[in-house]
């Protein structure tokens, strides 16, 4: 991660990481539909990584090829406004009082032919705690707004599963002439949001519990016990590195 603006590769990198590390939980909780969402992140994660050559074409002078992508992008906006959702473009996000936010994002896609608009869509989770963290460490701006890159987990939105006769890049969405459908099929698509939002419930899934969210990552645990200040058993679960004597003394600081 380096200081300052980061770059489209640092983004689709950080997104993979975030998909690799969403994989167990998954799987933990949910069994085979788990395995199969999972099995579509590591996918997902492998193509930002690595990249995949598709045959591009120059757009037609005078085309926009975002006009159909940011027609769907308002539709659905005006949908996840009744859910409390602002958006940003492409992206869209909604806070719970703690700071936790919750961020929708379409990532454009390069289209394949003539007529079409293809992207995919995922849905992140980003704890207040952390994200203080790192507007403290890189000097991020106090108006900054988080995106996919700085989520803690990440999942994303399929049109379809693999369970049903799907095609072949079923991790992509694709507009050719109906946006409104399209936004109305996302909407539908998307998890349970609400929970995500429920801090005591992840509080207590981060802490081991069996809850709807599952079991929660360690990092994840980390940043909610850091915001509580120093422990016992936020020191268990740090290093003797330069980062984690970092956050134990920003832990204390949130304590004062």
């Amino acid at each position: 991660m380096s200081q300052g603006p980061r770059s489209l590769s640092a983004h689709r990198m950080a997104l993979a990481l975030a998909l690799v590390a969403a994989a167990p939980p998954l799987v933990i909780h949910n069994g085979w539909p788990g395995l199969v969402v999972a099995v579509i992140g590591v996918l997902y994660a492998a193509y930002l990584l690595l990249g995949k050559r598709l045959p591009r074409r120059r757009p037609a002078r005078g085309e926009r090829p975002s006009a159909v992508l940011s027609q769907c992008a308002r539709l659905l906006g005006e949908r996840l406004a009744e859910d409390g959702f602002t958006k940003d473009r492409y992206v869209f996000r909604r806070y719970n009082t703690a700071g936790d936010a919750l961020i929708i994002d379409f990532h454009p896609l390069p289209a394949l032919s003539e007529g079409e608009t293809r992207f995919a869509v995922h849905v992140g989770f980003l704890l207040a705690p952390y994200w203080e963290w790192e507007k403290h460490k890189y000097g991020y701006p106090p108006d900054k707004r988080p995106d996919m890159s700085h989520v803690n987990w990440v999942l994303p939105v399929n049109p379809v599963d693999w369970s049903e006769d799907a095609p072949s890049r079923h991790d992509e969405w694709v507009i050719t002439d109906d946006a409104a459908a399209v936004a109305g099929r996302i909407h539908e698509r998307l998890p349970s949001l609400d929970l995500w939002l429920d801090r005591e419930l992840v509080w207590r899934s981060a802490m081991g519990a069996s809850t709807e969210l599952g079991v929660m990552s360690e990092p994840m645990k980390l940043w909610l016990l850091a915001e509580r200040g120093q422990s016992d058993e936020l020191r268990e679960l740090l290093d003797d590195e330069e980062v984690d004597r970092e956050i134990w003394e920003w832990a204390k600081r949130q304590a004062e």
